[in-house]
């Protein structure tokens, strides 16, 4: 059998078109001519493309138990390529033809290999998540991966390389490339069918990359989303009580495992686990607004009946602050000129700095010795100013006249900041504001301590009143502290206790503004004594009251009540409701208008940072015990604060008061501040957020 016949026997076994290169040799079968693969090139005219398949599970078992895989076929289909001694222009026409997966399945087959197109782009893909390039220049960049997704990235592109590559044995064989990959990276079948399996599909979705399994074996329970939320529901409703082992009982309870299928309960160190996850501390809770009176009754009808509808009617005339940069000022409602003028809002508060406030952490040795320290907090000083966004700290242009007060406190010292003191302060304050700032209209706003909402003593009150009138040689008054009536100084008792004497109270009003004395007149027969709340109600017209009780009990009417007692009712009468303290009636006689925060709503008053600003930068001076040098470092650190400061800190405070505007209460007004920090106001959509947070 010469060459020609033993070409033409290749030709029936491979099913292509062979050209010799060198044979010769004795009559063999077609069978036998296989080992002499490599001595001829396979020369492809008109291709059938070849076909490679992912066959179904039951065929890669059988294939798996004869020894062999599903893919793992015969020489034939190592085709290679090469060029011919005799380069014709047929062979370079055959070269440049495509050769790619096509046609449709046959049986037994899952699916047709991907076209070797979509494997060319999905390498090219692969090399850029290897090998990501470098914004400018030459080079890559480190594409942080770990170790195994890098492993198995790099054998993804081994097989691709082998599919798509027309010197590669494998060109074109789907099956035959994945194996080639998996013997060369020294695995197996398995290995080669996973590679199959990760190729296809970042071919598919450029998204999907491997994964590292690692330390995912054991999953844990709170991967299912409807157990999470019913853990967060529980944690919520015990609030301040959490703790390890109340979650794990609720876990290990028959309802609860039950409901989401949980096998085994769960250890007290796993429910430490869960809570951690879940976002829980154990730590010292941070301090915030004030929630012992927040949420109390009267606090929020104060809040919305009256500081929030006051402070609506000013707050359309201030100036806006651009969320951005502060310091360019944007108004919501363009002011109309000569008719309005802009509203600055000056905010009061008192801080106390002492001698030995400083910070405690900080770097030190670990072998450095205990230090001694100054026992106690020092001596300490007290500081009281206004604030505005307008203008920062309440001062002339110059800085040499300012309403900021200084003091020592203490019984043998500068004494406490009284009443006196803080109506004062507003006298030089408004004087201030009216030389340097006539041009705008001034609102002091103070918080809701005793001193700022002290009355003269004579004003209407119900707290002490008698529902009758005094027996025979007795009277009723107003308690008060004895003063000189030239020095205006308190007067002490030989034991070191002020005196006290009593007056009468101011007369009250009736609903047409007519004077109502408190006291019977001249020509009563009972002439200058207290009338007591059944006949100055019954003068009102409100009805006979003798057989109405007097208070009741501790004064803590039942809700909604207005007439279950005699001092309920006249607590409610509009000249005892309205009242001034005696800082607005100062205010008022200069032309200035005065506010009073809600209690516990320190989050409203922005001069609360402002403090903290100033202390964290006081705590930064070396350690003394002079007075002179507290006074100094103290001074020093509140002209630190820089006035963008002062308005984002303004902004924060705003952003609360916008908050209880649309409803919120405190935990929900605190939620929505976080999250929308740098903003002024609150979207309209806030409190579907809120419900969607599960805040409550």
């Amino acid at each position: 059998m010469d060459t020609q016949d033993k070409i033409e026997q290749l030709q029936l076994v491979f099913k292509c078109p062979i050209r010799s290169k060198a044979f010769s040799g004795p009559r063999m079968q077609a069978e036998e001519l296989k080992p002499f693969f490599h001595e001829f090139w396979i020369v492809i005219k008109e291709p059938d493309p070849p076909v490679e398949e992912d066959l179904d599970e039951e065929s890669q078992v059988a294939n798996k138990h004869d020894g062999k895989d599903s893919e793992d076929t015969d020489l034939p289909n190592m085709e290679e390529e090469c060029s011919s001694d005799e380069g014709t222009d047929r062979d370079s026409e055959i070269e440049d033809q495509t050769r790619g997966p096509a046609g449709a399945p046959r049986p037994g087959q899952k699916r047709t290999a991907p076209p070797l197109v979509q494997a060319s782009e999905a390498l090219n893909d692969l090399n850029k998540l290897l090998h990501p390039p470098r914004k400018k220049g030459a080079g890559h960049i480190d594409p942080g991966l770990n170790s195994f997704v890098r492993s198995q990235m790099e054998a993804m592109k081994s097989m691709l390389n082998n599919y798509i590559r027309p010197l590669s044995r494998t060109y074109g064989a789907w099956a035959a490339s994945s194996i080639q990959a998996a013997v060369s990276d020294g695995h197996g079948n398995y290995c080669a069918r996973r590679l199959r399996v990760l190729c296809r599909q970042f071919i598919q979705d450029r998204t999907f990359l491997p994964v590292n399994p690692y330390g995912s074996w054991n999953e844990s329970i709170l991967v299912d989303e409807d157990l999470t939320n019913d853990l967060g529901l529980y944690l919520m409703e015990i609030g301040k009580e959490i703790s390890a082992k109340k979650l794990m009982d609720y876990v290990n309870s028959d309802a609860i495992r039950s409901k989401h299928g949980i096998e085994k309960p769960i250890s007290e160190r796993t429910a430490c686990r869960y809570l951690n996850t879940l976002g829980y501390r154990w730590s010292t809770p941070k301090k915030g607004q004030y929630a012992d009176g927040h949420e109390r009754e009267d606090v929020v009808y104060y809040r919305e009946q009256v500081f929030l509808p006051q402070w609506r009617r000013i707050e359309q005339r201030m100036a806006n602050w651009v969320q951005d940069d502060v310091m360019k000022e944007s108004t919501l409602m363009p002011r109309m000129p000569g008719l309005e003028r802009e509203v600055v809002v000056w905010f009061h508060d008192e801080t106390i700095f002492y001698a030995h406030d400083r910070r405690k952490r900080g770097w030190y040795h670990k072998d450095a010795p205990a230090k001694p320290y100054a026992k106690g907090e020092g001596a300490s000083l007290m500081i009281a100013d206004f604030v505005s966004a307008r203008f920062g700290w309440l001062q002339s242009p110059d800085g040499k006249h300012t309403a900021r007060k200084v003091m020592r406190p203490g019984k043998n010292r500068d004494g406490y900041f009284t009443y006196e003191e803080i109506c004062n302060q507003a006298i030089e304050a408004m004087a201030i504001l009216q030389n340097f700032y006539p041009q705008y209209e001034h609102v002091f706003v103070y918080d809701n301590a005793s001193t700022h909402l002290k009355r003269a003593p004579d004003a209407l009150s119900t707290r002490r009143m008698p529902k009758n009138i005094p027996k025979n040689g007795t009277n009723w008054g107003v308690e008060t502290t004895k003063r000189n009536s030239f020095t205006g100084k308190v007067e002490y008792q030989p034991d070191g206790k002020p005196a006290k004497i009593k007056i009468r109270m101011a007369d009250a009003c009736f609903a047409d503004g007519t004077p109502q004395s408190l006291y019977f007149p001249e020509d009563h027969e009972r002439a200058g004594t207290f009338k007591g709340m059944a006949v100055i109600l019954q003068e009102r017209g409100l009805g006979d009251m003798s057989k109405l009780r007097a208070e009741c009990k501790d004064f803590k009417c039942a809700p909604g009540l207005n007439t279950c007692c005699c001092r309920r009712i006249l607590y409610n009468q509009p000249d005892f409701v309205a009242v001034e303290s005696l800082l607005e009636l100062t205010c008022k006689a200069y032309g200035f208008k005065a506010m009073f925060l809600p209690k516990f709503h320190c989050e409203l008053n922005f001069i609360e940072q402002c403090w903290g600003y100033a202390k964290r930068t006081y705590r930064l001076n070396p350690e003394s015990s002079r007075e002179d040098a507290l006074q100094r470092n103290a001074l020093s650190a509140l002209d630190s604060i820089p006035l963008s400061s002062m308005r984002k800190f303004a902004n924060r405070s705003r952003r609360f008061m916008d908050a209880y505007g649309k409803g919120l209460n405190g935990r929900q007004a605190a939620w929505a501040a976080r999250k929308y920090r740098g903003h002024r106001v609150l979207p309209a959509s806030i409190l579907d957020e809120l419900e969607k947070a599960h805040i409550v």
